[in-house]
């Protein structure tokens, strides 16, 4: 079964890339998309657009980028569109948290049309965040339904889906909005096994859901952690097919 991490960050000097390309082989990672941050600190690491952008020149084989900015900031649109057209980026990465702004301020408007014009999704962090400075109140994945409203046109992805809240059924409601699996349904599912099947019934499809682990050179194992629980659901091979590549193949144009 091909396997597209569709969620995964590596940082300036923290582990090896080597190390990381290993534990994808040893887990038939195909190919992995990396994340990066901005901006970057001490506790969490450095990972820029540049960064990401070499990485992916240097194995193109094994690793899909996607930009990050900070959508509140005066010119985050052109520098997205820089990077985009500088690296071949597939998506957006925003972390609300982290990067200390609402989904529904008016300034994301630029970069959200950006999106739209470039073709490509936006992946938003929702859900836990452990670091000290971060507002979880900016982590909250309902004003995503809202974000979905605004821009109908825009793709938009809820990081770190959660089965017992709103998110399956903001899947169901827009056809804009799809969900990943990082670290959070993984860990649902794993406790409670009867959600696998009872998720895809939520979300009234099988087509908007997207394998991902967060995994990082310093915590390789999260792609067993993640992999594991969702080759155990007791779901059909075709939408694991569709779980673990199928579905960010399409949603990125990579057939």
């Amino acid at each position: 079964m091909k396997i597209i991490d569709s969620h995964v960050h590596i940082r300036e000097n923290r582990g090896e890339v080597s190390d990381f390309l290993s534990a994808m082989d040893e887990h038939h990672i195909d190919m992995a998309i990396v994340m990066p941050i901005v901006p970057g600190n001490d506790s969490l690491g450095y990972s820029d657009n540049a960064f990401v952008g070499k990485l992916v020149q240097q194995y193109p084989d094994r690793l899909m980028g996607y930009a990050c900015v900070v959508p509140t900031e005066e010119h985050a649109a052109e520098e997205l569109k820089f990077a985009v057209e500088k690296y071949g980026f597939k998506g957006l990465k925003l972390h609300p948290p982290l990067q200390n702004f609402s989904l529904l301020d008016p300034r994301l408007g630029p970069v959200i049309e950006m999106c739209i014009r470039l073709d490509i999704p936006i992946l938003i962090h929702t859900g836990s965040i452990y670091t000290q400075y971060a507002r979880l109140s900016y982590a909250n994945s309902v004003d995503i339904d809202e974000l979905a409203i605004r821009y109908p046109e825009a793709k938009l992805i809820i990081a770190h889906g959660n089965p017992l809240s709103l998110d399956p059924v903001m899947v169901a409601k827009h056809p804009n909005v799809y969900l990943d699996t990082t670290i959070t349904f993984s860990e649902y599912v794993r406790l409670f096994p009867q959600l696998g099947p009872q998720m895809f019934e939520w979300m009234r499809c099988d087509d908007k859901i997207l394998y991902g682990s967060d995994a990082n050179p310093l915590r390789l194992y999260r792609f067993a952690d993640n992999i594991e629980p969702l080759m155990a659901m007791d779901v059909s091979e075709e939408r694991k097919q569709k779980l673990f590549a199928g579905n960010i193949m399409k949603l990125l144009k990579l057939d």
